[in-house]
This record gives C-alpha cells, structure tokens and sequence, in this order.
C-alpha cells in the first residue's frame, strides 16, 4: 500500500485506495475525487483536516459530503 491511502467516501459507503505519492493536501484529495472544500471534509480519526493539511501514505481518511437544504 505504499504511495497509497485508504478513501471510505460517505455516504456511499464505497472504499477506494488513493495514491497519494509523498503525501497530498486534503484539498488535492477532493479535487482528485472531482469535489472541493464546499462539497466534501476530508476527516482522519473523526477530525476535520484543514484544505493544507497532508494525508500520507497508510492514511485511513472519510470524504463525507456535505449536505444542504433551503
């Protein structure tokens, strides 16, 4: 799994491996997901990673989106 980190996406429930070289931002992430910050947080043990915030190698991270109503 090196290079690589495990993406669980909510609510789909769907996993995916990542690869994520050295280590990407959590906006790098969305943006590969094909979402940004307003769409999706990226979370690593249950907090909430800042858009600069790296995920690295062996990284188990959820991309939940977010929802909204009016």
């Amino acid at each position: 799994m090196e290079g690589r980190a495990r993406v669980r996406l909510v609510p789909e429930g769907r996993e995916l491996d990542v690869e994520v070289g050295g280590g990407v931002t959590a906006r790098r992430l969305l943006e590969e997901l094909g979402m940004n910050e307003e769409m999706a947080v990226v979370l690593r043990d249950g907090a909430p990673l800042l858009p600069e915030d790296r995920v690295r190698p062996g990284d188990r991270v959820e991309v939940v989106r977010v929802l909204s109503g009016g």
